[in-house]
Parts: C-alpha cells; structure tokens; sequence
C-alpha cells in the first residue's frame, strides 16, 4: 500500500492547490469585472475542456506508458498555472483555466486505470478507498484554504503559483514509484471512442455508469437548490457553506468506509450507497429546520463517496488494462456532462417547483439510481 500513499499524497497535494486556484480565480475575475456572466464563463470554460478532452485524455493513457503521462500532465498543467499567475486579464484566466482543464484531463482516468497494476487485484478496494478519502479532503479543505489565504491578503497570482509548485510536488511523487503503471495496446482496442464502446456492449458497465450519470444529475440539482434551501431554514450563507462541507465531509465517511465494505461486493454496495444518498436528500428537502437538514446532507455525502469507491472498482474489475484508460475518461465525460445539464436545470426546476420539488426530484435521481444499479438487465 506504501505505493497507494505516495499515488493519494499527490493528488492530495495537487486537487488542494487547484481547488484553492480555482476560488482564487473565481475572486479575480468577479473583482475584476463585477460581473456573474465572467464567472459563468469560467466554470463552463472548465466544464466545456473537461467533455472535449475526455476521449483524448483517455486514449492517452492507453496509448503511453502511464507513468509518462502522468508526468507529463502535471508539468503541463504546472507550466500554465504559472501562465496564470502571470496575467491578471479576465480573458486570459479563463482562456487559460479551460486550458489547465485539459491539461490535467489525462491524470485521472490514466491513474485510476494504473492503480491495479500497481497494487494487485486483492489490494484494489483499499487503495481506491485511501485515494477516494484523499480526494475528498482536498475538494473539501481546497476552497477553505483559498479563500483564508485571499482573506489574509495573498493575491490571486500567488495561489496560482502555488498551485503550479503542488503539481510538481505531485510530479516527485509519481517519479519516487518504481513499479510498472502499465500501458495500453491500440492495436487490438482502436479509437479513442473504445471505452465508450465497451461500456455500451458491457452489460455490468453499462448499469454501473448509467446509474452514476443519474445519481449526478441529483448532485447537480442539489448544487443549485442548496443556497436557496439555507436561506428559507434561516441559515443563509453560513448555512449554505455549512451544507457544502458536510457534503463534502460525508464524502469523506463514505470514502473511508468503503475499504470495508467492498469485501461485500462492489456492485451491492453500490446500490446500497445510492440508496443512502436518496435518505440524505429526502431528509435535507423534508426537515424544518437547519441542524437535521445538515444531517441529511453529511448522510448523501457519504452514499456519493462511497459510490465513487465502488463505481471505479467495479470498472477496474470488468476493464481489461489495454482499455481501462478510455473506460475511465468515458465515464468522467459522461459524468460531467450530466452533472453541467443538470446545474443548467436546477435552476429552472427551482424556480418552477420550489426548493423542495427540487430535492424531490434529486432525491427520485438518487433512488432511480439505485434501482438502476439492483437491475440485471
């Protein structure tokens, strides 16, 4: 596991700078423009890179030896956030952030589909559960950290280059891992579409996959309704960014128990953890007051990072190596394309049914999710 640890250290080191750059980009370019259509052009200058770059990103990482790629990646990704800290033009920070997004598209799908050869296949729950709780952490504590050191007066320019200094401490820590990461074959799985492909033929995949993309079409929801939910508790912002951490705090829980839990099954524990996200959203959206209701969100962020655990072992089972790249980055692109329509409609759900028809609905995402995930078909 001492392998896993070096792998989850980097990517702790590294989500916490870029979710810590990426609050401090927000700020800039709100400060700079007073303008929400700026901000709105950075987040879906982000979410447009991550779905073009998916299939790229995936056929990278079974093309070349994943090692490489991760390397790669993260210099990449260092050498434009240091491009971001050296202008302060709002259209250059977001041209630039959606070509950091890019950047780091390779990253994931390329680790996540190395991590088997690097652990073995009875070690594979474990070191998911430590990556997925690493993970959390980082989203949870990066933006915490970002706005404290703004807050303390750093500039924007230098949480961008702090960012770019965790990409190379991410760098050292791959290059510290001697064993082999694996690398695809084309020749027999050709196209940067094959993972797509297999997931539509593979009935197991398939479920897996359509059942996250639903689950994240309620995660969606509940990004946009959770702000308006806060302030009809009476809690307001403090509320809000209560409801946030415990989602993300939840995520954590869940990460951390699935180590355990997988020895049941990953593709039961699956259903059992869409299962606890439809009880957390249908408790947050029922509840009268604030405290239960933060209750409700801790107990979804916890069926989300435990999803997140089973969903990916459940891929690394049924993915041969040549192609597990491509599954993993048509997985993510899937996911983040629903999780951006869903954002997209949330709003409008909000306002046509209420803040509660909106957890509703999340809530009927979460248990269709479930459903979906018990079927055989």
């Amino acid at each position: 596991m001492g392998v896993a640890r070096r792998l989850a250290l980097g990517r702790l080191i590294s989500l916490t700078g870029g979710s810590a750059a990426y609050i401090a980009l927000i700020a800039s370019v709100y400060g700079r423009t007073q303008s929400a259509l700026w901000v709105a052009a950075a987040i879906f200058a982000g979410v447009v890179s991550s779905v073009v770059a998916a299939a790229p990103a995936g056929w990278i990482g079974d093309r070349f030896d994943r090692r490489l790629v991760l390397i790669c990646s993260d210099l990449a990704a260092a050498a434009v956030s240091i491009a971001m800290a050296l202008t302060g033009r709002p259209l250059a920070l977001v041209v630039l952030f959606g070509v950091l997004t890019v950047a780091e598209s390779p990253f994931e799908p390329a680790s996540a589909a190395a991590l088997p050869n690097l652990v073995g296949r009875d070690q594979i729950g474990r070191a998911n559960s430590l990556v997925a709780v690493t993970s959390s952490a980082a989203y949870l504590g990066g933006p915490l950290l970002g706005g404290a050191l703004l807050a303390a007066g750093a500039s924007a320019a230098a949480v961008f280059a702090a960012n770019a200094a965790t990409f190379v401490a991410s760098t050292f820590l791959v290059l510290s891992i001697r064993r082999p990461f694996g690398t695809g074959e084309t020749a027999a799985h050709p196209g940067a579409l094959a993972g797509l492909r297999l997931i539509a033929r593979e009935p197991t995949l398939r479920r897996v996959v359509v059942a996250g993309v639903v689950s994240l079409l309620g995660v969606g929801i509940v990004g946009v309704a959770s702000y308006p939910l806060s302030v009809e508790l009476g809690a307001g912002a403090r509320g809000y960014g209560a409801m946030t951490a415990l989602l993300g705090g939840g995520g954590l829980i869940g990460a951390a128990l699935a180590a355990r839990l997988l020895r049941l099954g990953p593709q039961r524990v699956l259903v059992w953890s869409f299962g606890a996200g439809a009880a957390g959203l249908a408790l947050a959206g029922a509840v009268p007051a604030v405290v239960p209701a933060l209750a409700g969100m801790a107990i979804a962020g916890a069926g989300r990072g435990l999803a997140d655990v089973a969903e990916t072992t459940v891929i690394q089972e049924r993915a041969d190596d040549r192609i597990r790249s491509r599954v993993f980055a048509a997985q993510e692109g899937a996911a983040h394309v629903a999780y951006s329509v869903a954002a997209l409609a949330g709003g409008l759900l909000t306002e046509l049914a209420g803040v509660r028809g909106a957890f509703a609905a999340a809530t009927a995402c979460a248990a269709a999710a479930a459903l979906i995930a018990r079927s055989r078909s």
